[in-house]
């Protein structure tokens, strides 16, 4: 007996993934600013020094330029070896160097934080281990809940850091901020990061009069007491900053992330800062300083 079939087929769409990589460029040659060996000698940043610039001006180059760039941190810079990656006049989005390594020192009384370039820290190194003014940071931004937060740039140091010494928090808020943190340490962390950004947060829900923008921004005539200022953003930074943690992540996802909320103009309630992350140790052995790039 012949039995006739129907069969009802459902037409599945082919995707071939093809990876769009950036066109290949000149690289950048390597250089050493003598500001920066002084630096390293005297552990004080040069005033009016061309081999240092603050680390938002680093992004002049990129889709993510600060506007108002004035705002941002005098005490946290980048050298020039850092900044540049290659010889080309045109957007470097997909050449911005990560943050690897930091030194902290002194930018007249205050404290200051400097990124260098592998190849700086490579070639500063012995000069850096013989002095008592710098200490060389391995560091890393927090990408996922489960790494540990290296806020307090105590995962290795050379050399040892004094005891009971911490960076200052809102030096490494803008640090953590231009390396492309997505995970904020806690909850006060959180909140201090807000304000400087002027963006809402619970504590301002009590506040009268408070008008915000559609990504939580404050407006300028609008803001409570405590978020008055001379140096404070007139227009929203969070579009740059959007921009720039794209650039950071290569086109992956962070909406669910703190930092994407926060850009998105989400209230991050206290319970999100209750997760513990973990890093595994460094020994001396594991740090390397060979750059490629």
């Amino acid at each position: 007996m012949d039995e006739e079939q129907e069969r009802e087929v459902i037409h599945e769409v082919e995707r071939e993934r093809q990876v769009e990589r950036p066109p290949k460029v000149p690289p950048a040659t390597h250089s050493i600013h003598p500001d920066v060996v002084a630096f390293v000698k005297t552990g004080i940043v040069p005033t009016a020094s061309e081999g240092f610039s603050r680390a938002c001006e680093t992004l002049d180059v990129t889709s993510a330029a600060a506007n108002e760039a004035h705002i941002w941190s005098p005490y946290v810079l980048t050298t020039t070896d850092f900044q540049k990656t290659i010889r080309s006049s045109n957007k470097m989005d997909d050449y911005l160097r990560p943050v690897m390594w930091v030194v902290s020192g002194k930018r007249a009384c205050d404290d200051a934080l400097v990124i260098l370039s592998p190849y700086e820290a490579n070639h500063l190194l012995s000069e850096i281990r013989s002095s008592d003014m710098v200490h060389l940071h391995v560091y890393t931004p927090r990408t996922s809940q489960s790494m540990k937060s290296c806020d307090d740039l105590a995962l290795y140091s050379i050399p040892t850091t004094p005891t009971g010494w911490t960076p200052p928090p809102l030096l490494m808020d803008q640090l953590n901020v231009f390396a492309g943190q997505l995970y904020l340490k806690d909850y006060e962390t959180y909140i201090r990061l807000c304000r400087f950004l002027c963006v809402y947060t619970k504590d301002t829900q009590d506040e009268e009069g408070i008008e915000v923008g559609c990504d939580g921004f404050i407006l300028p005539n609008y803001r409570p007491q405590h978020l008055h200022g001379v140096s404070t953003f007139q227009t929203t930074p969070l579009d740059s900053l959007s921009t720039l943690m794209g650039i950071r992540r290569n086109g992956m996802r962070f909406a669910p992330t703190h930092m994407g909320k926060l850009l998105d103009g989400r209230l991050l309630p206290e319970d999100d800062f209750d997760d513990v992350g973990f890093v595994l140790p460094l020994s001396c052995h594991d740090i390397g300083t060979d750059d490629t790039t």
